[in-house]
């Protein structure tokens, strides 16, 4: 099996969860879009370096920086990300794996983007939310991922990566409720 669908099928449970999660916000409402936000923003703090790795390293593209564009998102809305609360920070983890989640959830943004949010109905459009990148990248991991057949150890390894990284963006969406509003 490729690690593409390993990966699917070991995170299926936990991606609906996250989706449920972050589903459940009413993004045409500041303060669910804000949430929305810094959610995001908490989540990848401890992931980013991972995924970057991985883009620049092994893709060979230019990774967007996604922190600093949420960051720059929050701050034009009155938040300041400094005060964010911060996630637990994973050990181990296998940067194809996190790559997998965090382009992945690209695609569930260009579906809000579609279907529009908050900002950009209040001439306030999101750098990380208007991110293209994310897309070109999620291309690209998901040919490579389709082309790996790992042996079972490092499956293991790559699923239980995985499911961390979305067990970080559960936590961060569950703390992102206690971030202080402006």
């Amino acid at each position: 099996m490729s690690l593409l669908q390993t990966l699917r099928e070991a995170t299926s449970a936990s991606h609906e969860t996250l989706d449920a999660a972050f589903g459940s916000l009413d993004l045409s409402s500041r303060e669910d879009y804000v949430r929305f936000l810094r959610g995001h923003a908490i989540g990848l703090a401890p992931l980013f370096g991972s995924f970057r790795q991985f883009v620049e390293g092994e893709l060979d593209l230019s990774c967007p920086d996604y922190p600093a564009m949420l960051q720059s998102d929050l701050a034009a809305l009155g938040e300041d990300p400094s005060a964010l609360p911060q996630a637990h920070e994973p050990a181990a983890l296998r940067s194809a794996a996190t790559s997998y989640v965090i382009a992945g959830s690209r695609l569930g943004l260009a579906m809000i983007r579609k279907n529009g949010y908050w900002g950009r109905a209040h001439q306030q459009p999101s750098a990380y939310m208007e991110d293209d990148q994310g897309l070109a990248i999620w291309k690209h991991l998901a040919a490579r991922l389709k082309e790996w057949f790992p042996d079972e150890e490092e499956a293991a390894g790559q699923q239980a990566s995985a499911i961390v990284a979305f067990e970080t963006f559960r936590e961060a969406f569950a703390i992102s409720a206690l971030a202080p509003t402006r």
